[in-house]
């Protein structure tokens, strides 16, 4: 069993991922690329992600690919005495624990604090459910959609002219396993500072709602509020990507001199003209009417004419890219962003990276994801 010391800032770091879905298994995707050694536990059947979507191999989902790339897979059952003993004898040796499974369930599993810290008391034990695991609230099932819903996310949609929707992702999950990851490196780090181990509680709904209220509180910030909440920006209906002959566009001349610069090039304003909304307060004061006009710019032009003048005069631009077409991608394919990987069980599959460098300590390419129980074992035996 490789320790990960290959390569990788977290090289050597042992973590154990008893999780489901796409949170905390997301979260634990993300160490096993930074270099820790991850052991994801699953039930007897697997983890449900594996039965999403099409597979190429029994329990081999494109998203059991991906979530479980760089991880070593064992099934547990926790019901049981032999299965608790199991999960005891990873616990022992592991840096951090990561979990999703609520806080009455955990207790029954030996997943709470009191007991990790008996077995193993250097232990950064990381949980994350819906709310707090000190509060009433604590045992309420939560899902990406009622997280979206609890933390604002859905009114951000209905106050962009809208009703209110999910986006269309699973975005509560995935920002919470970024929450996850630099909330165990902190704790990392307090333990080498410190010499013990401490319990990480990553609440859901706390999370998204700082994440959305951030810039959506703005005039209701104030005591008494000095307008409705929401980022006048973001919240314009026709802020989108525009249609152009061949496509669509994102041309978006943020700063002052940008905007100069595209009424110059779109041949809105002439030598000499003083250009309107000339200040970032009034182009967000007046976004309907700035969009119309990128609009009525890019409806003429071809993606290669408007990648070529915005880019001549520094005005941040892109084509609108299919999630299909980033597969192909020259930059992407050609970072090993996104690359195909022959697995062992014989089919080919794409592969995805966040691709960040580390010139001291340089990633290494992580092992593909494994079947259920696949690395009984080698976790058993090395770990």
């Amino acid at each position: 069993m490789d320790s990960g010391e290959t390569g990788g800032p977290l090289a050597g770091l042992k973590v154990v991922e008893v999780s489901s879905v796409v949170m905390a298994p997301m979260a634990g995707r993300l160490l096993a690329k930074l270099g820790a050694t991850v052991v994801k536990v699953e039930p007897p059947g697997g983890d449900v992600v594996r039965r999403i979507g099409a597979s190429a191999a029994p329990g081999m989902s494109g998203a059991a690919h991906s979530l479980g790339d760089g991880k070593y897979n064992i099934a547990v059952d926790m019901k049981t005495d032999r299965g608790r003993e199991e999960l005891r004898g990873l616990l022992r040796s592991a840096d951090i624990v990561l979990t999703n499974h609520l806080p009455s369930r955990r207790r029954g599993y030996g997943l709470d604090w009191e007991s990790v810290r008996a077995l193993n008391p250097r232990a950064i034990l990381c949980t994350a459910q819906g709310y707090a695991s000190d509060s009433e609230l604590a045992d309420t099932p939560a899902y990406d959609d009622t997280v979206q819903a609890a933390s604002g996310v859905c009114d951000v949609y209905a106050k962009a002219g809208d009703r209110p929707r999910y986006a269309p992702y699973v975005m509560a999950d995935k920002i919470c396993a970024l929450t996850i990851v630099y909330s165990v490196l902190a704790a990392l780090h307090h333990r080498d500072e410190h010499g013990a181990g401490q319990w990480v509680d990553v609440p859901m709904v706390d999370v998204m709602a700082d994440f959305t209220l951030t810039e959506q509180l703005n005039d209701f910030s104030f005591v008494p509020p000095k307008g409705p909440a929401g980022w006048h920006r973001t919240l314009a209906p026709s802020r989108s990507p525009h249609r152009c002959l061949d496509g669509w566009v994102c041309v978006l001349p943020y700063s002052d001199r940008n905007w100069r610069d595209f009424l110059r090039v779109s041949g809105a304003l002439a030598e000499g003209e003083e250009a309107p909304f000339a200040t970032n307060q009034e182009r967000n004061e007046n976004m309907e009417e700035v969009q119309a006009a990128i609009a009525a710019y890019a409806a003429g032009r071809t993606t290669r004419e408007i990648l070529g003048e915005c880019g001549e005069a520094g005005i941040p631009v892109q084509p609108v890219r299919t999630l299909e077409s980033l597969a192909g991608d020259d930059y992407l394919r050609g970072r090993g962003t996104v690359e195909e990987v022959r697995h062992p069980l014989g089919h080919t599959y794409l592969r995805t990276s966040p691709n960040i460098s580390f010139s001291g300590a340089p990633l290494r390419p992580v092992r593909p994801a494994t079947g259920i129980d696949a690395d009984r074992e080698d976790v058993l035996g090395d770990w």
